[in-house]
């Protein structure tokens, strides 16, 4: 379980300060979801730049020149690859034909190393999980929509991707984990966040609260690309749904077995109706695993299912 977040600010308008404070906001209400790592990447004169270290967000300062047009961060909560290496960490770098780019991944792939053998990709020292999708891009040699359904395709396991090339170009790849975008018109500014309890957190007494913006909704299976003047284009891909790991469309995302719950034995220890809005929500066994044993995130966890899908807590 991570968390994304990032902007688009297209029509230049907010300072460097505002710029600054808003990216840093966005990074530490992600914390919730994430507290091993913490980056940004951005592109400026066209050369990539990524700033990340294994370190909570709230004990990093982001400082965004007033030039810049895309950020997008990451915050991580380790499942596979040691944060304490930072090659592991998001975002990660890669390359085509074209120039660089920059690739964020929330949620956890569970076939990397079978299309690492299948794929023939290239051996690599980083060993987070998410970096296949790096691999799969940069072997088709260009980044394009054609390129990341083709590695949307191909991967399995719950994700969102958020993908930075050096032209200024930002695509948002909707798996089965949640995203949150916003549109606020009259500034020329896009902003993301994971789920809408990070982007009130993020947003709440700060000078956007003053604005009116309109929420774009992404469906799984969507692409969206926003350019650097901030042009829409969307495509998509086909979600996999792979029965012979025991993974079923359900909700906003996967459930983990085709047996009704209250058949089921149940694993984790907790109610199977906070069990069920946790596979809502998109998490998989592995994240839920992982909130088992943090308490506290797991029932913010829940608060926040309860409040996106009935409206309250």
């Amino acid at each position: 379980m991570c968390a994304i977040f990032g902007l688009v600010n297209y029509r230049h308008l907010l300072s460097k300060k505002q710029l600054t404070t808003l990216v840093n906001n966005l990074a530490v209400a992600s914390e919730v979801r994430g507290t091993d790592a913490s980056g940004i990447a951005y592109v400026r004169n066209k050369k990539m730049t990524i700033y990340k270290k294994p370190l909570p967000a709230h004990k990093m300062r982001f400082f965004v020149p007033s030039d810049i047009t895309i950020v997008t961060g990451h915050t991580r909560m380790t499942t596979q690859g040691s944060a304490k290496l930072n090659y592991n960490n998001h975002p990660f770098m890669g390359v085509t034909k074209d120039g660089t780019f920059a690739l964020c991944h929330n949620g956890i792939l569970y076939n990397d190393k079978e299309l690492a053998k299948s794929e023939r990709l290239p051996k690599t020292r980083i060993q987070t999980d998410s970096y296949v999708a790096v691999q799969l891009i940069e072997k088709q040699g260009i980044l394009d929509f054609n390129a990341i359904a083709h590695m949307s395709e191909k991967v399995r396991g719950s994700f969102v991707f958020t993908i930075l090339d050096n032209d200024n170009t930002l695509y948002l790849v909707k798996g089965n984990n949640p995203i949150c975008l916003l549109h606020f018109k009259e500034l020329g500014l896009y902003i993301y966040s994971s789920t809408p309890d990070i982007m009130d957190s993020a947003l709440s007494g700060s000078f956007l609260v003053a604005y009116d913006f309109d929420e774009i909704k992404l469906m799984e299976g969507d692409i969206l690309r926003i350019d650097k003047d901030g042009i829409l284009e969307k495509s998509c891909f086909m979600p996999q749904y792979d029965y012979d790991y025991g993974h079923y469309p359900y909700g906003f995302g996967y459930r983990t077995s085709a047996i009704p719950l209250d058949d089921m034995d149940n694993p984790f220890d907790m109610p199977y109706e906070d069990l069920d809005l946790l596979y809502e929500m998109g998490y998989c066994d592995d994240d839920i695993e992982l909130l088992n044993n943090d308490r506290e995130m797991l029932q913010h966890c829940l608060e926040e299912a309860k409040l996106l899908i009935y409206g309250y807590v």
